[in-house]
């Protein structure tokens, strides 16, 4: 289960990570309360019993934070984040690293975890700081690896109700858009109209209204749907009125149907309609290697989706 750490406030989320750290260093874990704590938000002096396994256990001193942000989609690779810890952090474990207080510096964030930027800001860290080593723990690795295999602490931080799964047929999509892009070149060569033609001469008072019932950016909807997405309205209504495509046309619309029951279920957990595009964009694209150089056509998808109104308050 992928639990909605983002719900939580930022005094939770560090309880939570200094339980854990409880489980997994020792019962000698200390945790501190808010305020100014040099760098720290929990410590623990000693050998750990379950780090990094319980065969090949760090033995030292430790110093633990935690990072937390309400964005759902944020990930240890946006800048703020790396600057936070360099230009923040970092002096403060200096001055505990010459005051002989750290070995290890732990930091648990509810962030997506990026393996290439990660592995460098780590390096970084123990460069910087002159300590035996530091460790990035991202979301997935809180879920998957600390919070799933422990119903107590699931039950301890009623963490259940904040399990909101976010599940649709995103295969079906990754169909679609890969039939698009095959026949793009078809389509594009069948295009003798202006791109926002008739069926695009929209009224804008209508769709401002929308905007803001919707809370969509008006920057986002100006710079990302209108200036790039738009321009392709068309091909993707030549593709879906195509006789040979009449059953992508149906799981289109069924796809639809799907996104606005969920999405409607679940807005209260985003802020801008902009981070339910991005969150759905990453559902469907990280890690599919068969969406490479299609991966633009999905967000235009999207956006085609919601200037038809079938996902999103009309």
């Amino acid at each position: 289960m992928d639990y909605r750490l983002e719900m939580l406030d930022q005094a939770t989320f560090e309880n939570l990570i200094n339980r854990i750290c409880q489980k997994l260093l020792g019962m000698g874990m200390i945790s501190f309360s808010p305020g100014k704590d040099g760098g720290r938000d929990g410590k623990f002096i000693g050998t750990a019993e379950k780090y990094p396994s319980t065969t090949s256990q760090w033995s030292g001193k430790f110093i633990i934070q935690s990072k937390h942000t309400s964005n759902p989609i944020a990930s240890c690779a946006d800048s703020d984040f790396e600057n936070q810890i360099l230009q923040i952090e970092v002096p403060k474990i200096k001055k505990l690293k010459a005051l002989g207080d750290v070995d290890f510096y732990l930091v648990f964030t509810n962030r997506k975890y990026s393996g290439v930027s990660g592995e460098a800001l780590l390096k970084n860290i123990v460069a910087l700081t002159g300590i035996k080593d530091a460790v990035l723990i991202g979301k997935e690795t809180i879920n998957n690896h600390y919070i799933n295999p422990n119903k107590d602490i699931i039950s301890e931080f009623q963490l259940s109700k904040h399990h909101i799964p976010f599940d649709f047929s995103d295969e079906e999509i990754q169909n679609i858009i890969l039939t698009f892009k095959e026949q793009l070149h078809k389509i594009q060569d069948a295009v003798h109209t202006k791109v926002a033609g008739v069926k695009y001469d929209f009224d804008h008072l209508e769709k401002e209204i929308k905007n803001e019932k919707n809370r969509l950016g008006k920057m986002y909807y100006e710079n990302v749907i209108l200036a790039r997405s738009l321009m392709d309205f068309d091909k993707i209504q030549r593709f879906l009125d195509a006789d040979e495509n009449s059953i992508y046309k149906e799981c289109y619309f069924d796809i639809a149907a799907e996104l606005n029951q969920i999405i409607t279920i679940q807005r209260d957990n985003f802020g801008a309609f902009e981070e339910i595009f991005a969150f759905i964009y990453q559902k469907i694209c990280d890690g599919n290697v068969n969406l490479r150089g299609s991966k633009r056509h999905v967000s235009t998808f999207l956006h085609y989706i919601y200037m038809e109104c079938l996902i999103g308050v009309k």
